[in-house]
């Protein structure tokens, strides 16, 4: 399976004060488009951290590097100068995006100010693209089989960037597609396990995760499915077929298999008050 690292540039992550909610949505949308996410990291604002960490990422030759955040205008923004000396490239100001940047507004390039400007800088020979949403452009840097993708900090923002500007070259590289499903099983982990280990040998390009943390008293043990196929259609059929070897293994022990789109259904069920003649 093709490989990515998501990094998450920020103080702010690292001190606790903010959800990285950027390298969950990631890593999600990679996943369903066929990447495997190996690691995910948060990094500080520092320059010579984050060149050390990507360095190190570069090493294992993931053919994908995420970065998000780090592309503003304030001094602690510095994720396009750590590429720059990882790549040892110039920092360059991209006329294309200034150009962009003052249609916006309705003003001259000379005009815009200085913070706008600041946030036009790319690497020299990158791909940089317009940032679809707000201001901070994507920069895509490729170094060897690896591309890393700069992307800026501010949710919407990232999420606007990577489905315009790599969404497709991600599926297209890959080949592949996954979809998840959640079921609930009336077994304990320990019960399970063994259940799902050999049906993950039966079935290539499997994932399972019991959800310990999330045991429900009504429904059982969350379980995670992840399928991966050449296709969403194939991976379908694919789930459909291991679901019916899952619940015929829980079932012939006894124990009961509850699909997530019923589980809503059932608690309501289960809540509402007996009627008394």
């Amino acid at each position: 399976m093709i490989s990515a690292e998501i990094f998450a540039v920020g103080d702010e992550l690292c001190y606790g004060r903010v959800y990285d909610t950027n390298s969950f949505w990631l890593a999600d949308q990679v996943t369903r488009l066929g990447l495997i996410v190996n690691r995910i990291m948060c990094v500080r604002d520092n320059v010579e951290e984050l060149t050390v960490s990507l360095k190190e990422s570069l090493d294992r030759r993931p053919r994908f590097i995420f970065i998000t955040g780090g592309l503003g205008p304030t001094p602690d923004d510095r994720t396009i100068d750590a590429i720059a000396r990882l790549v040892q490239r110039n920092i360059v100001t991209e006329d294309r995006i200034l150009r962009k940047m003052a249609e916006k507004r309705g003003v001259t390039v000379d005009s815009l100010p200085p913070a706008l400007k600041a946030m036009a800088r790319t690497i020299e020979g990158a791909e940089c693209y317009s940032n679809p949403v707000g201001w901070a452009p994507a920069t895509l840097v490729t170094v060897g089989d690896t591309l890393l993708a700069a992307l800026p900090g501010p949710p919407k923002e990232m999420q606007g960037c990577f489905a315009t500007y790599l969404s497709k070259r991600v599926s297209d590289i890959t080949g592949y597609r996954s979809i998840s499903h959640r079921v609930f099983i009336t077994m304990y982990e320990s019960e399970v396990s063994p259940i799902l280990e050999t049906l993950a040998h039966s079935f290539d390009g499997t994932y399972f995760k019991p959800l310990v943390g999330e045991y429900d008293q009504s429904l059982g043990l969350p379980v995670e499915i992840v399928v991966f196929g050449e296709s969403e259609g194939g991976c379908k059929e694919k789930l459909t077929t291991l679901l019916s070897s899952l619940r015929s293994e829980v079932t012939r022990r006894g124990k009961r298999l509850v699909d997530e789109r019923d589980s809503s259904q059932m608690l309501k069920e289960s809540s509402s008050p007996t009627s008394k003649t």
